[in-house]
Protein backbone atom coordinates (compact mmCIF):
# COMPACT_ATOMS: atom_id res chain seq x y z
CA UNK A 1 0.00 0.00 0.00
CA UNK A 2 3.01 2.14 -0.12
CA UNK A 3 3.93 2.74 3.00
CA UNK A 4 7.35 0.72 3.26
CA UNK A 5 10.28 2.62 4.17
CA UNK A 6 13.39 2.83 2.12
CA UNK A 7 17.09 2.92 3.63
CA UNK A 8 16.34 6.60 3.79
CA UNK A 9 13.33 6.36 5.62
CA UNK A 10 11.08 7.42 2.92
CA UNK A 11 8.03 5.79 1.35
CA UNK A 12 5.82 6.01 -2.16
CA UNK A 13 3.74 9.09 -0.03
CA UNK A 14 7.29 11.07 1.29
CA UNK A 15 7.67 14.47 -0.64
CA UNK A 16 4.99 12.72 -3.41
CA UNK A 17 1.36 14.78 -2.26
CA UNK A 18 0.39 13.37 -5.37
CA UNK A 19 0.20 9.72 -4.97
CA UNK A 20 -2.58 7.61 -3.97
CA UNK A 21 -2.72 4.11 -3.10
CA UNK A 22 -4.87 1.84 -5.48
CA UNK A 23 -9.00 2.01 -5.38
CA UNK A 24 -11.73 0.16 -6.58
CA UNK A 25 -14.90 1.13 -7.50
CA UNK A 26 -16.10 -0.32 -4.74
CA UNK A 27 -16.62 -0.14 -0.40
CA UNK A 28 -13.50 -2.78 -0.32
CA UNK A 29 -10.29 -2.03 -1.35
CA UNK A 30 -7.76 -4.43 -4.11
CA UNK A 31 -6.32 -6.69 -1.40
CA UNK A 32 -8.77 -6.15 1.14
CA UNK A 33 -10.25 -9.05 1.54
CA UNK A 34 -7.04 -10.82 1.17
CA UNK A 35 -5.55 -8.92 4.03
CA UNK A 36 -8.79 -9.73 6.32
CA UNK A 37 -8.59 -13.10 5.73
CA UNK A 38 -4.73 -13.50 7.35
CA UNK A 39 -5.18 -16.23 9.74
CA UNK A 40 -3.78 -15.02 13.41
CA UNK A 41 -0.95 -17.39 13.13
CA UNK A 42 0.37 -14.22 10.93
CA UNK A 43 0.56 -11.94 13.37
CA UNK A 44 2.96 -13.75 15.43
CA UNK A 45 5.08 -13.78 12.34
CA UNK A 46 8.25 -11.70 12.22
CA UNK A 47 8.62 -9.74 8.94
CA UNK A 48 11.16 -6.84 9.98
CA UNK A 49 12.30 -4.75 12.28
CA UNK A 50 11.03 -1.09 12.21
CA UNK A 51 9.71 0.34 15.17
CA UNK A 52 10.72 3.89 17.61
CA UNK A 53 12.21 3.42 20.57
CA UNK A 54 9.51 4.57 22.78
CA UNK A 55 9.26 3.85 26.38
CA UNK A 56 6.14 1.14 27.00
CA UNK A 57 2.78 2.53 28.63
CA UNK A 58 1.19 3.76 25.43
CA UNK A 59 2.12 0.39 24.26
CA UNK A 60 0.62 -1.19 27.23
CA UNK A 61 -2.45 0.81 27.35
CA UNK A 62 -3.07 -0.05 23.92
CA UNK A 63 -2.57 -3.58 24.34
CA UNK A 64 -5.39 -4.08 25.94
CA UNK A 65 -7.74 -2.48 23.82
CA UNK A 66 -5.66 -4.17 20.62
CA UNK A 67 -6.58 -7.96 23.23
CA UNK A 68 -10.30 -6.73 23.57
CA UNK A 69 -10.76 -6.52 19.59
CA UNK A 70 -8.83 -9.66 18.76
CA UNK A 71 -11.82 -11.23 16.99
CA UNK A 72 -11.26 -8.62 14.62
CA UNK A 73 -8.90 -8.04 11.33
CA UNK A 74 -6.11 -5.25 11.20
CA UNK A 75 -8.70 -3.03 10.27
CA UNK A 76 -10.80 -3.59 13.35
CA UNK A 77 -7.84 -3.57 15.55
CA UNK A 78 -6.47 -0.59 14.18
CA UNK A 79 -9.67 1.72 14.19
CA UNK A 80 -9.91 0.51 18.34
CA UNK A 81 -6.92 1.94 19.10
CA UNK A 82 -7.26 5.07 17.42
CA UNK A 83 -10.99 5.02 19.05
CA UNK A 84 -8.78 4.89 22.14
CA UNK A 85 -6.50 7.73 21.45
CA UNK A 86 -9.42 9.73 20.70
CA UNK A 87 -10.89 9.43 23.78
CA UNK A 88 -7.44 10.17 25.27
CA UNK A 89 -7.01 13.83 23.29
CA UNK A 90 -11.07 14.14 24.86
CA UNK A 91 -9.77 14.00 28.05
CA UNK A 92 -7.23 16.52 27.56
CA UNK A 93 -9.14 19.11 26.91
CA UNK A 94 -11.49 18.31 29.80
CA UNK A 95 -7.87 19.30 31.39
CA UNK A 96 -8.13 21.82 29.10
CA UNK A 97 -11.44 23.68 30.08
CA UNK A 98 -9.77 23.05 33.83
CA UNK A 99 -6.63 25.21 33.11
CA UNK A 100 -8.96 27.64 31.11
CA UNK A 101 -10.45 28.37 34.59
CA UNK A 102 -7.57 28.86 36.28
CA UNK A 103 -5.82 30.99 33.56
CA UNK A 104 -9.14 33.26 32.80
CA UNK A 105 -10.36 33.67 36.31
CA UNK A 106 -13.58 31.76 35.74
CA UNK A 107 -14.54 33.86 32.61
CA UNK A 108 -16.65 31.24 31.25
CA UNK A 109 -16.44 33.07 27.71
CA UNK A 110 -12.79 32.69 27.61
CA UNK A 111 -12.50 29.44 29.12
CA UNK A 112 -14.77 28.13 26.45
CA UNK A 113 -13.23 29.81 23.52
CA UNK A 114 -9.87 28.25 25.20
CA UNK A 115 -10.86 24.54 24.75
CA UNK A 116 -11.97 25.56 21.44
CA UNK A 117 -9.32 26.42 20.07
CA UNK A 118 -7.09 23.68 21.01
CA UNK A 119 -9.58 20.99 20.32
CA UNK A 120 -9.85 22.28 17.14
CA UNK A 121 -6.60 22.45 15.94
CA UNK A 122 -5.97 20.31 12.69
CA UNK A 123 -2.69 18.91 13.09
CA UNK A 124 -3.44 18.48 17.30
CA UNK A 125 -6.77 16.78 16.01
CA UNK A 126 -4.81 14.55 13.18
CA UNK A 127 -1.81 13.50 15.42
CA UNK A 128 -4.28 12.66 18.57
CA UNK A 129 -5.66 10.04 16.57
CA UNK A 130 -2.92 7.52 15.24
CA UNK A 131 -1.77 4.59 16.78
CA UNK A 132 1.46 6.43 18.60
CA UNK A 133 1.81 7.78 22.37
CA UNK A 134 1.74 11.45 21.87
CA UNK A 135 -1.39 10.83 22.65
CA UNK A 136 -0.94 10.12 25.73
CA UNK A 137 1.83 12.38 26.17
CA UNK A 138 0.06 15.32 25.36
CA UNK A 139 -2.59 14.37 27.91
CA UNK A 140 0.24 13.92 30.73
CA UNK A 141 2.20 16.92 29.88
CA UNK A 142 -1.74 19.08 30.27
CA UNK A 143 -2.24 17.20 33.11
CA UNK A 144 1.01 18.32 35.28
CA UNK A 145 0.41 21.93 33.61
CA UNK A 146 -3.18 21.38 35.43
CA UNK A 147 -1.25 20.33 39.03
CA UNK A 148 1.09 23.21 38.82
CA UNK A 149 -1.07 25.80 38.18
CA UNK A 150 -3.53 24.70 41.49
CA UNK A 151 -0.08 25.21 43.59
CA UNK A 152 0.40 28.81 41.99
CA UNK A 153 -3.04 29.66 42.42
CA UNK A 154 -4.75 27.66 45.46
CA UNK A 155 -1.37 26.66 46.83
CA UNK A 156 1.51 24.11 47.98
CA UNK A 157 0.11 20.75 49.24
CA UNK A 158 1.67 17.53 49.34
CA UNK A 159 -1.36 15.78 47.76
CA UNK A 160 -0.43 17.55 44.78
CA UNK A 161 3.54 17.12 44.65
CA UNK A 162 2.75 13.58 45.22
CA UNK A 163 0.15 13.73 42.08
CA UNK A 164 3.03 15.47 39.94
CA UNK A 165 5.63 12.83 41.03
CA UNK A 166 3.15 10.03 39.91
CA UNK A 167 2.39 12.20 36.57
CA UNK A 168 6.00 12.42 35.78
CA UNK A 169 6.59 8.71 36.42
CA UNK A 170 4.01 7.65 33.95
CA UNK A 171 5.09 10.80 31.48
CA UNK A 172 8.41 9.27 31.67
CA UNK A 173 7.55 5.87 30.54
CA UNK A 174 5.27 7.47 27.57
CA UNK A 175 8.07 9.50 25.69
CA UNK A 176 11.50 10.57 26.93
CA UNK A 177 10.24 14.25 26.57
CA UNK A 178 8.66 14.43 29.51
CA UNK A 179 11.47 14.46 31.65
CA UNK A 180 11.75 18.17 30.47
CA UNK A 181 8.91 18.74 33.26
CA UNK A 182 11.52 18.35 36.08
CA UNK A 183 12.97 21.83 35.15
CA UNK A 184 9.43 23.39 34.88
CA UNK A 185 8.26 21.68 37.89
CA UNK A 186 10.79 24.19 40.38
CA UNK A 187 8.99 27.53 39.06
CA UNK A 188 5.36 26.85 40.60
CA UNK A 189 7.47 26.10 44.09
CA UNK A 190 9.88 28.58 44.10
CA UNK A 191 6.76 31.06 43.91
CA UNK A 192 5.45 29.28 46.87
CA UNK A 193 8.52 29.21 48.38
CA UNK A 194 9.03 33.17 48.27
CA UNK A 195 5.18 34.00 48.72
CA UNK A 196 4.00 31.46 51.85
CA UNK A 197 6.88 32.21 54.73
CA UNK A 198 4.72 30.13 56.25
CA UNK A 199 5.15 26.86 55.16
CA UNK A 200 8.51 27.03 53.86
CA UNK A 201 10.07 24.54 55.82
CA UNK A 202 7.34 22.18 54.69
CA UNK A 203 7.74 23.14 50.96
CA UNK A 204 11.80 22.61 51.46
CA UNK A 205 11.20 19.46 52.84
CA UNK A 206 8.75 17.83 50.53
CA UNK A 207 10.74 18.79 47.34
CA UNK A 208 13.75 17.09 48.98
CA UNK A 209 12.13 14.78 49.66
CA UNK A 210 10.38 14.29 45.85
CA UNK A 211 13.41 15.04 44.57
CA UNK A 212 14.86 11.86 46.38
CA UNK A 213 11.90 9.96 45.26
CA UNK A 214 12.55 11.23 41.56
CA UNK A 215 16.05 9.93 41.67
CA UNK A 216 15.36 6.44 43.41
CA UNK A 217 13.20 6.04 40.70
CA UNK A 218 15.41 6.43 37.74
CA UNK A 219 17.05 3.14 38.75
CA UNK A 220 13.59 1.28 38.19
CA UNK A 221 12.18 3.09 34.99
CA UNK A 222 14.52 3.40 32.24
CA UNK A 223 13.54 6.50 30.55
CA UNK A 224 14.36 7.80 33.65
CA UNK A 225 18.17 6.07 33.94
CA UNK A 226 19.96 9.07 32.53
CA UNK A 227 19.26 10.69 35.61
CA UNK A 228 21.55 9.28 37.76
CA UNK A 229 24.17 8.48 35.20
CA UNK A 230 23.84 12.16 34.68
CA UNK A 231 23.69 11.68 30.83
CA UNK A 232 21.45 11.90 28.14
CA UNK A 233 19.18 10.05 25.62
CA UNK A 234 20.91 9.23 22.02
CA UNK A 235 24.30 10.55 23.53
CA UNK A 236 25.70 7.14 22.34
CA UNK A 237 27.58 6.92 18.66
CA UNK A 238 29.96 10.31 19.31
CA UNK A 239 31.13 10.48 16.09
CA UNK A 240 34.62 13.63 16.85
CA UNK A 241 35.36 13.58 12.91
CA UNK A 242 31.88 14.97 12.46
CA UNK A 243 32.29 18.74 10.65
CA UNK A 244 29.79 20.01 13.49
CA UNK A 245 32.14 19.02 16.85
CA UNK A 246 33.74 22.59 16.64
CA UNK A 247 29.72 23.99 16.56
CA UNK A 248 28.77 26.24 19.33
CA UNK A 249 25.32 27.12 20.74
CA UNK A 250 24.89 30.38 19.19
CA UNK A 251 25.66 28.64 15.71
CA UNK A 252 23.18 26.03 16.24
CA UNK A 253 20.45 28.36 18.15
CA UNK A 254 20.79 30.55 14.85
CA UNK A 255 20.59 27.61 12.66
CA UNK A 256 17.13 26.24 14.39
CA UNK A 257 15.76 29.84 14.31
CA UNK A 258 16.13 29.61 10.37
CA UNK A 259 15.27 26.07 10.18
CA UNK A 260 12.22 26.26 12.59
CA UNK A 261 10.60 29.12 10.83
CA UNK A 262 11.29 27.67 7.42
CA UNK A 263 9.86 23.91 8.70
CA UNK A 264 8.83 23.59 12.39
CA UNK A 265 6.22 26.71 12.11
CA UNK A 266 4.32 25.38 9.36
CA UNK A 267 4.27 21.38 10.76
CA UNK A 268 2.86 22.82 13.91
CA UNK A 269 -0.16 23.97 12.33
CA UNK A 270 -0.59 20.82 9.36
CA UNK A 271 2.01 19.54 7.24
CA UNK A 272 0.03 16.12 6.28
CA UNK A 273 0.66 12.72 3.94
CA UNK A 274 4.23 11.60 5.15
CA UNK A 275 5.43 15.37 4.99
CA UNK A 276 4.23 15.55 1.51
CA UNK A 277 1.46 17.67 1.67
CA UNK A 278 1.43 21.53 3.38
CA UNK A 279 -2.29 23.47 3.30
CA UNK A 280 -1.79 26.55 0.61
CA UNK A 281 0.39 29.31 1.19
CA UNK A 282 -2.79 31.54 1.88
CA UNK A 283 -3.67 29.69 4.85
CA UNK A 284 0.08 30.13 6.54
CA UNK A 285 0.02 33.49 5.58
CA UNK A 286 -2.81 34.24 7.20
CA UNK A 287 -1.44 32.62 10.58
CA UNK A 288 1.25 34.67 10.14
CA UNK A 289 -0.06 37.88 10.03
CA UNK A 290 -2.27 37.17 13.36
CA UNK A 291 -0.07 35.82 15.53
CA UNK A 292 1.86 39.12 15.96
CA UNK A 293 -1.23 40.67 16.95
CA UNK A 294 -1.31 38.17 19.79
CA UNK A 295 2.41 38.79 20.52
CA UNK A 296 1.09 42.83 21.13
CA UNK A 297 -2.02 41.93 23.17
CA UNK A 298 0.31 39.37 25.21
CA UNK A 299 3.01 42.95 25.82
CA UNK A 300 0.40 44.84 26.59
CA UNK A 301 -1.38 42.41 29.54
CA UNK A 302 2.18 42.40 31.11
CA UNK A 303 2.30 45.51 30.98
CA UNK A 304 -0.90 46.19 32.87
CA UNK A 305 -0.06 43.21 34.91
CA UNK A 306 2.83 45.51 35.97
CA UNK A 307 1.32 48.44 36.75
CA UNK A 308 -1.51 46.72 38.82
CA UNK A 309 0.61 44.60 40.82
CA UNK A 310 -1.46 41.77 40.03
CA UNK A 311 0.83 38.92 41.98
CA UNK A 312 -1.79 36.23 41.26
CA UNK A 313 -2.24 36.92 37.36
CA UNK A 314 1.57 37.68 36.84
CA UNK A 315 2.35 34.36 38.74
CA UNK A 316 -0.04 32.41 35.96
CA UNK A 317 1.68 34.17 33.07
CA UNK A 318 5.27 33.77 34.03
CA UNK A 319 4.54 30.41 35.09
CA UNK A 320 2.71 29.83 31.37
CA UNK A 321 5.81 31.82 29.43
CA UNK A 322 8.50 30.58 31.50
CA UNK A 323 7.10 26.60 30.43
CA UNK A 324 7.41 27.32 27.12
CA UNK A 325 10.55 28.43 27.09
CA UNK A 326 12.16 26.21 28.91
CA UNK A 327 10.50 23.26 26.84
CA UNK A 328 11.70 25.00 23.44
CA UNK A 329 15.13 25.60 25.55
CA UNK A 330 15.35 22.01 26.21
CA UNK A 331 14.65 20.64 22.78
CA UNK A 332 17.07 23.02 21.06
CA UNK A 333 19.99 22.03 23.79
CA UNK A 334 19.74 18.44 22.94
CA UNK A 335 19.16 19.08 19.11
CA UNK A 336 22.67 20.95 20.10
CA UNK A 337 24.35 18.02 21.29
CA UNK A 338 23.07 15.18 19.19
CA UNK A 339 24.50 17.24 16.11
CA UNK A 340 27.77 17.86 17.95
CA UNK A 341 28.06 14.34 18.87
CA UNK A 342 26.58 12.86 15.54
CA UNK A 343 26.91 15.32 12.81
CA UNK A 344 23.08 15.89 11.65
CA UNK A 345 20.08 16.88 13.37
CA UNK A 346 17.61 15.09 15.34
CA UNK A 347 15.27 16.14 12.91
CA UNK A 348 12.60 18.30 15.67
CA UNK A 349 9.39 17.73 14.10
CA UNK A 350 6.66 19.83 14.83
CA UNK A 351 4.17 17.43 16.32
CA UNK A 352 7.51 17.41 19.06
CA UNK A 353 5.95 20.95 20.21
CA UNK A 354 2.18 19.72 21.38
CA UNK A 355 2.91 18.89 24.76
CA UNK A 356 3.19 22.61 24.86
CA UNK A 357 0.32 23.49 23.23
CA UNK A 358 -1.59 23.98 25.80
CA UNK A 359 0.05 26.60 27.83
CA UNK A 360 1.17 28.43 24.26
CA UNK A 361 -2.49 28.83 23.03
CA UNK A 362 -3.44 30.15 26.61
CA UNK A 363 -0.66 32.68 26.06
CA UNK A 364 -2.06 33.12 22.55
CA UNK A 365 -5.75 33.80 23.69
CA UNK A 366 -5.17 36.24 26.28
CA UNK A 367 -3.06 38.03 23.98
CA UNK A 368 -5.75 38.40 21.59
CA UNK A 369 -8.56 38.72 24.12
CA UNK A 370 -6.16 41.71 25.60
CA UNK A 371 -6.16 43.16 22.21
CA UNK A 372 -9.94 42.68 21.05
CA UNK A 373 -10.80 44.69 24.73
CA UNK A 374 -9.39 47.63 23.28
CA UNK A 375 -12.30 47.73 21.38
CA UNK A 376 -14.58 47.15 24.23
CA UNK A 377 -18.03 46.37 22.06
CA UNK A 378 -17.17 44.72 19.47
CA UNK A 379 -14.59 42.25 21.17
CA UNK A 380 -17.21 39.65 21.99
CA UNK A 381 -17.66 39.54 18.25
CA UNK A 382 -13.74 39.30 17.75
CA UNK A 383 -13.60 36.54 20.37
CA UNK A 384 -16.94 34.68 18.26
CA UNK A 385 -14.69 35.13 15.14
CA UNK A 386 -11.31 33.79 16.58
CA UNK A 387 -13.08 31.04 17.66
CA UNK A 388 -15.00 30.25 13.92
CA UNK A 389 -11.90 30.39 12.14
CA UNK A 390 -10.34 27.91 14.08
CA UNK A 391 -13.32 25.80 13.31
CA UNK A 392 -12.94 26.54 9.79
CA UNK A 393 -9.23 25.76 9.60
CA UNK A 394 -10.03 22.74 11.41
CA UNK A 395 -13.07 21.20 8.87
CA UNK A 396 -10.68 22.93 5.68
CA UNK A 397 -7.25 21.09 6.76
CA UNK A 398 -8.96 17.77 7.00
CA UNK A 399 -11.19 18.15 4.08
CA UNK A 400 -8.10 19.10 2.36
CA UNK A 401 -6.54 16.18 3.53
CA UNK A 402 -9.32 13.97 2.41
CA UNK A 403 -9.15 14.82 -1.33
CA UNK A 404 -5.37 14.01 -1.42
CA UNK A 405 -5.84 10.68 -0.46
CA UNK A 406 -9.69 10.13 -1.78
CA UNK A 407 -11.51 10.91 -4.91
CA UNK A 408 -14.12 13.68 -4.00
CA UNK A 409 -15.18 14.50 -7.73
CA UNK A 410 -18.98 13.28 -6.37
CA UNK A 411 -20.09 11.86 -3.56
CA UNK A 412 -20.32 8.23 -4.65
CA UNK A 413 -16.68 8.32 -5.43
CA UNK A 414 -15.68 9.96 -2.08
CA UNK A 415 -17.43 7.15 -0.09
CA UNK A 416 -16.06 4.00 -2.23
CA UNK A 417 -12.53 5.26 -1.89
CA UNK A 418 -12.91 6.21 1.71
CA UNK A 419 -14.67 2.88 3.02
CA UNK A 420 -12.06 0.88 1.82
CA UNK A 421 -9.45 -0.78 4.77
CA UNK A 422 -11.52 0.20 7.07
CA UNK A 423 -13.76 -1.66 9.43
CA UNK A 424 -17.38 -2.05 8.39
CA UNK A 425 -18.52 0.55 10.58
CA UNK A 426 -16.82 3.08 8.72
CA UNK A 427 -17.95 1.74 5.35
CA UNK A 428 -20.39 3.13 2.96
CA UNK A 429 -23.35 5.46 3.39
CA UNK A 430 -22.54 5.08 7.20
CA UNK A 431 -20.03 7.97 6.54
CA UNK A 432 -22.67 10.08 5.10
CA UNK A 433 -23.75 9.97 8.50
CA UNK A 434 -20.64 10.26 10.75
CA UNK A 435 -19.86 13.38 8.48
CA UNK A 436 -24.07 15.02 8.91
CA UNK A 437 -23.23 14.62 13.17
CA UNK A 438 -19.62 16.30 12.80
CA UNK A 439 -21.35 19.28 11.19
CA UNK A 440 -23.94 19.76 13.15
CA UNK A 441 -22.52 19.31 16.39
CA UNK A 442 -20.13 21.54 15.21
CA UNK A 443 -22.43 24.19 13.71
CA UNK A 444 -24.79 23.62 16.81
CA UNK A 445 -21.49 24.45 19.55
CA UNK A 446 -20.82 27.56 16.85
CA UNK A 447 -24.83 28.72 17.60
CA UNK A 448 -24.81 28.57 21.00
CA UNK A 449 -21.62 29.77 21.52
CA UNK A 450 -22.65 33.03 19.66
CA UNK A 451 -25.49 32.94 21.72
CA UNK A 452 -24.05 32.88 24.79
CA UNK A 453 -21.72 35.28 24.06
CA UNK A 454 -24.98 37.69 22.96
CA UNK A 455 -26.30 37.35 26.53
CA UNK A 456 -23.36 37.32 28.42
CA UNK A 457 -22.36 41.08 28.98
CA UNK A 458 -18.54 41.35 29.46
CA UNK A 459 -17.03 44.55 31.75
CA UNK A 460 -14.10 44.66 29.91
CA UNK A 461 -12.73 47.49 31.53
CA UNK A 462 -12.29 45.38 34.36
CA UNK A 463 -11.03 42.30 32.16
Amino acid sequence: MGTERDGMGNNKYTYHPQYKTEYTNSIYGPQEKEISSLPKSARKEFTKNEATLNPPLYYFMSSIVYKVFSWGDIFTRVYALRIFSAVIFLLTIVITYKIGQIVFNKDKIQEIAFAAIVAFSPMLVFATSGVLPDTLNIFLFTFFFYICLKIISLGFSIKRILILILIISLGAMTRQNFLITLFILPIPIIFEFIENYKTRRTILITTLFASFGIYTLSYFVPSMHFIHQFDYPESSGKNPNNPLVSMTFKDHLAWTIKQSIAQVWPWFWGIYKWLSLALPPEVYRIINRLIPFAIIGLLIKIYYIIKKRDVKNGKILLFLIFSVLIYCLMLTTFDYLFRKNNGYSFGIQGRYYFPVIVPTFALMLTGFWQLFSLFQKYSKYLLFALVFLFFTFNVFSLSYLAGSYYNTSTPQAFINHASQYKPIIFKGNIIYLIVFIAVILQAIFIYSFGKFLKSNNVNIINK
